[in-house]
């Protein structure tokens, strides 16, 4: 089964993700022609922003318009939203979950209908910005070769990167999304919180580390790992590390533990840069471990 770019295209859910996909699908020349969600007024902000597209009533009606139909649901809705589906011959499912595999279309077969996956590396915070944000990100595909070369050809024409996934490869790579999305927000919030123990406020405390955030990433670019690495791990500094330690037991001991954690999960990054001296790499480890330990007592 052929799928081209003038294959018409239905959006099932009505978030940010799908959203911002229907958006950014649209300017690069894909056929969005329907969307539908729970609530009709969802999809109508959709095909709002997509010309050509028309919210549907109905889920059924959204996808007896197209030939590809991307489900952009909550991943504990994917399957039984495409079981509850009436499939035509040739038409292709494509769902958008990073953690999910094939297997969450339980039920559905290559006969009936033809399965792909389709996940947008990049976190979503509202439609304009979420399409514009899509240039340059990766998208995890799977399924048969002839929905897999579509897929690709997609992404290739968002100007993303396609990468092909195996099943039991799906949950470390979403994770590692995780990490970076999700996670590293949480971690930017409580470094930022920290700026209260100083006088300051948590916005005061984001403003201030956001520069250098920024700065991280440009290195990161430009110079890749382990070389973008910097700090008092990377130089030694041992004493600034124990500064670190007793500051952390005195103003916020519950973040200790993952201070600690972190510090030690990342260390080898700066060993493998290569300009530590023994001594000081030892003793690093050495007040991390003890640190971590002594917390957990």
């Amino acid at each position: 089964m052929d799928f081209g770019d003038d294959s018409p295209i239905a959006i099932v859910g009505s978030g940010f993700v799908g959203g911002s996909l229907a958006i950014a699908l649209s300017r690069a020349g894909f056929p969005i022609v329907a969307c539908a969600s729970r609530t009709f007024s969802s999809a109508e902000r959709i095909a709002s922003r997509v010309e050509g597209c028309v919210a549907s009533e109905t889920i059924q009606g959204a996808v007896d318009l197209a030939k590809v139909v991307f489900i952009t649901t909550p991943d504990d809705a994917i399957g039984p939203t495409a079981q509850s589906i009436q499939w035509n011959r040739g038409q292709a499912v494509v769902h958008c979950s990073g953690a999910a595999s094939l297997g969450i279309f339980d039920g559905l077969t290559d006969e009936a209908v033809i399965l792909g996956a389709f996940h947008p590396l990049q976190a979503f915070s509202s439609m304009e910005t979420g399409a514009e944000s899509i240039s340059g990100i990766t998208f995890g595909i799977e399924g048969g070769s002839d929905i897999s070369t579509y897929l690709e050809r997609m992404a290739f024409k968002l100007n993303a990167n396609p990468i092909f996934l195996k099943p039991e490869d799906k949950a470390l790579y979403h994770l590692t999304g995780v990490m970076m999305g999700n996670l590293l927000t949480e971690y930017v919030a409580l470094s930022s919180y920290l700026w209260e123990h100083i006088g300051a406020s948590r916005s005061e405390g984001l403003r201030a580390l956001l520069p250098m955030m920024r700065q991280v990433a440009t290195n990161l670019e430009q110079f890749g790992i382990p070389a973008a690495v910097a700090g008092p791990y990377v130089r030694g500094d041992v004493g600034t590390v124990f500064k670190h330690l007793e500051a952390l037991k005195k103003k916020e001991p519950g973040l200790l533990a993952l201070y600690c954690e972190l510090a030690l999960a990342g260390f080898r990054f700066a060993e493998e840069k290569g300009t530590l001296d023994e001594s000081a790499r030892l003793e690093i480890r050495h007040i991390l471990s003890e640190a971590l330990e002594t917390k957990r007592d």
